[in-house]
This record gives structure tokens, sequence and C-alpha cells, in this order.
């Protein structure tokens, strides 16, 4: 991933750009502030302004065409604040730039210090495991990296209806080291369980589980709830402030 320039985020606006060095082939997207703004406006509309008070950064990143749409990520300075960054090269096709940028929402929306309070010592040692470990082991709620899940938190209540049975197994394969039997593995399970993910990336991890099924929420229409995986898409009409949010996405 080559960064090309990041923007301090103050409400609707982004200001104050921080140009990364880059080579003379990326010169012409980073010089391209509009196409920066259009983005940065897109994603505004989308999402409305009280729904995303932790976002701090607005990155315009590239990795070539079709791999890495969009990512978040808290911010190096603080782990209460987050930073979105967008791949220039892959921003043509509308839909799929409007499903990403929803599903990269998702993340504020679960994993923020709202709903996972951040662990203040996994942020400052991020390569210490001993520490990670024993943030989880003094964690009585589900644990998606960032901190220990509020009980309430829409992460935690997704944990506890549609995980707690498959985490273990889910775990032993996230532990893999091996790249190539990791995957293979990955596949058996979401072949296993295929009926409870509505992706295969979904599988890849809870918190991206969440991240999808809120995704259909907002792009689909309401299921019978016939299947787990359409389950998960009713989950979210339990939350009133979500439905309303919901709306105003559309």
């Amino acid at each position: 991933t080559t960064y090309i320039v990041t923007y301090l985020v103050s409400g609707d606006q982004i200001r104050e750009p921080a140009f990364e060095s880059v080579s003379s082939d990326l010169q012409d997207e980073q010089d391209d502030a509009a196409a920066h703004q259009q983005l940065w406006d897109y994603f505004a509309a989308l999402i409305p302004l009280e729904n995303r008070g932790s976002l701090a950064e607005f990155s315009v990143m590239t990795d070539g065409q079709d791999n890495v749409l969009a990512a978040v990520a808290q911010t190096y300075d603080d782990p209460n604040l987050w930073g979105l960054e967008v791949d220039i090269a892959d921003t043509q096709d509308y839909y799929y730039l409007s499903y990403t940028l929803v599903h990269e929402f998702a993340h504020l929306l679960t994993l923020g210090s709202d709903q996972v309070p951040p662990s203040e010592a996994i942020f400052n040692n991020p390569d210490d495991n001993d520490i990670y470990l024993n943030e989880v082991a003094a964690c009585p709620n589900f644990f998606p990296g960032e901190g220990c899940s509020n009980s309430d938190s829409y992460i935690n209540q997704y944990y506890s209806r549609f995980w707690l049975s498959i985490y273990d197994e889910w775990n032993e394969i996230n532990l893999e080291e091996n790249d190539d039997l990791y995957y293979e593995r990955l596949d058996d399970f979401y072949y296993k369980y295929q009926d409870e993910f509505l992706t295969d990336y979904a599988a890849t991890h809870p918190a991206e589980d969440i991240a999808e099924s809120f995704s259909f929420f907002v792009f689909s229409e309401m299921p019978a709830g016939d299947t787990v995986a359409e389950q998960k898409i009713l989950f979210f009409y339990n939350y009133p402030e979500l439905v309303s949010l919901r709306t105003n996405i559309l």
C-alpha cells in the first residue's frame, strides 16, 4: 500500500493535507485534490455527521487495482480516534464503493470507544503478545482486538448470539501460522457453516461478519430469517437507532 495524502477531518470538512513521498506515476493522483474532495464528500453524504464523530483522518492511498478498496484503523496518536483510507484506483464503481464504505463505517459503529473501550496497554504495546493475552483473559465479553467490548455493545450481543458455538473452532484456524494451510482451513470452515454467513469474507473474523451483515442490512430488503445468515440481517432491526440510520443512509 502506498499512502498518497492524509487529511485531518473536521466535521464535514477535510483540511491540512499531509503529502507523502510518491513515485512519479502517482503524482497526478496526489495532485488531484478535486478527486480527494469528491471521495470525502461522497462518504460524508452517505454517513450522517453525528455517526462519525470518532473519525479524525482521511487518507487517499493505493495498492493497485482490485485489491483493498478501503479500510479503517485507530490513529497512531489516540486509540479513541480512527482513520479512513480509500484506494483512489478502485473508486470508479459506485455500487461497490458504496457497499465498501458502509462496511468500513460499520467497523466505526461497532468498534468505536463507546462500544469497545480501547485497551491503552495494547495500543501502546502492539507487538507484546503477553499483554494482549492478559487483556483477553481479563475480559468477560467478546474481545475483538482493540479492547474488551461492553456487555450491551452491538458486537458483544452479535457474538453471543451467532458465534459462541463456533468461535473456538474458528480461533484454532485463526492461529494457524502457515498461510496456505490457514486459507485452506478457513475455506473449509466457511463451507461447513455456509448458511450462517452472507459472504465468504464474513467468516474471516466476527468483526468482519458484523460489518458484512450491517451492509446487507442497509442495502437489502428485510429477509424472512429462514437461515442464520438472514437472522444476522434481522439482528439490526432490534435497534431503532440503526433502523433510523439505515433510512438516512439510503
